[in-house]
């Protein structure tokens, strides 16, 4: 099978804190990889506490145009799905594995 670039990658949450006078919205910085980080506007403080994500390991997409929320840049998405009540699922890799790995 041959490896297709899709944009997608391994990001580690090094800080997320709720924005204040929202409902639902985080402010995380990811760690991509040598050294590289990126920040996320995400609209899951409703489901997920912003310290249940610092040190996990997600899928994110890179290759999107940077957008703000909120005057919060964000530069990356975060991939999830949801559960049979439509709650929001992290998909997160079953090992660790080095930040900035690419999914394919």
């Amino acid at each position: 099978m041959k490896e297709e670039e899709l944009g997608i990658v391994i990001a580690t949450v090094i800080s997320a804190e709720h924005i204040t006078g929202t409902q639902r919205l985080h402010r995380i910085i990811l760690e991509t990889g040598g050294g590289e980080k990126v920040q996320i506007a995400s609209g899951i403080a409703g489901d997920f506490p912003a310290g249940y994500l610092i040190g996990k390991q997600v899928p994110i997409l890179i290759d999107v145009s940077p957008v703000k929320i909120r005057g919060i840049l964000s530069q990356a998405r975060f991939l999830a799905t949801s559960d049979d009540e439509n709650k929001p699922v992290l998909l997160v890799p079953e090992v660790r594995v080095p930040d900035g790995n690419k999914v394919w």
